[in-house]
């Protein structure tokens, strides 16, 4: 983790934070087009004020996730240094502005050291809706992180009942 953490200035280099499928490093590398083994150089982090919904209604029904401010909760990410360029074919594929919104959160990593801006994706509010499960294929994206993802998070994600 280069990004701050001699105290120096923050790298030009965007630092992105997945909460979802792209924690998966080969998802993310085939859908930005970066270095797989940079993408692989990512570290954990954690985001506080934050509760991980499945409330973004994706074109089948299904529910995709989405960062809900909640004063009390926190969630976990993934951490990427990428570039403009595979941040911009991020926001292709994310669907953004339609499905999502690219957003700066403070992120703190769960090795220890200072909080961090970084961007992440909300879902445009007139996505949101109640009651929506994820896909299996989906979560099964979020559980490819779990080599970096608490125990308890693990256990979690393991937990969500799935839409089919």
């Amino acid at each position: 983790m280069s990004r701050g953490s001699e105290g120096g200035p923050l790298s030009p280099v965007p630092l992105y934070v997945s909460y979802g499928s792209n924690m998966d490093p080969a998802r993310l590398a085939a859908r930005t087009g970066a270095d797989p083994a940079r993408v692989a150089a990512r570290y954990a982090v954690r985001l506080r004020g934050f509760r991980l919904a499945f409330a973004k209604r994706n074109d089948d029904g299904t529910g995709f996730a989405t960062l809900l401010a909640e004063h009390a909760a926190e969630a976990e990410g993934i951490a990427y240094d990428l570039t403009d360029d595979e941040l911009a074919r991020l926001d292709r594929v994310e669907g953004v502005p339609g499905h999502y919104l690219r957003a700066i959160v403070e992120v703190i990593p769960r090795a220890g050291g200072p909080a961090l801006a970084a961007v992440t994706y909300l879902a445009n509010p007139a996505r949101l809706a109640d009651g929506l499960k994820p896909p299996c294929w989906y979560l099964a994206h979020f559980l490819a992180a779990r080599d970096l993802l608490s125990p308890a998070w693990v256990a979690w994600l393991e937990r969500v009942e799935t839409a089919d």
